[in-house]
């Protein structure tokens, strides 16, 4: 609880290589967007609808796509991966099970977003473009 109340004041900071080790897989090769898609209420349909047609664009930018749907984590929602929602949900600090949130994470494995909240794809490409390995 303290920590997470501290997380509000003084914002997120950087994850080092123990905090994630969810995604350690992905450390060094891409950043990773994880939607936590509750049931609680219509976000991640809104998330969806603005993810429409940006699969092209989170590749060209190293972008990997996961969905914590429930107790199972999905690249797609056809593909489940070999990750433990339960851990991601740890590691990144995630909402509920019912509830809606979005996470940026940067290839270091710092969190560079963050939000309760359907997220247009222009403010993650700006954070993205403004990380200091953008390649664009």
């Amino acid at each position: 609880m303290l920590k997470s109340i501290l997380s509000e004041i003084l914002g997120t900071p950087p994850a080092n290589a123990e905090g994630l080790a969810s995604l350690s897989r992905f450390r060094g090769k891409c950043h990773v967007l994880v939607l936590f898609e509750g049931s609680a209420d219509d976000r991640p349909e809104m998330q969806e609808a603005l993810l429409t047609n940006q699969h092209e664009s989170l590749a060209a930018r190293d972008v990997v796509l996961l969905r914590v749907v429930g107790g199972g984590v999905f690249s797609s929602l056809e593909n489940p991966m070999a990750i433990d929602a339960d851990d991601i949900r740890f590691d990144l600090e995630g909402p509920s099970i019912e509830e809606f949130e979005l996470v940026l994470v940067h290839r270091d494995g710092a969190i560079i977003l963050r939000s309760n909240n359907p997220v247009d794809m222009a403010l993650v490409y700006a954070q993205l473009d403004k990380a200091p390995d953008a390649l664009h």
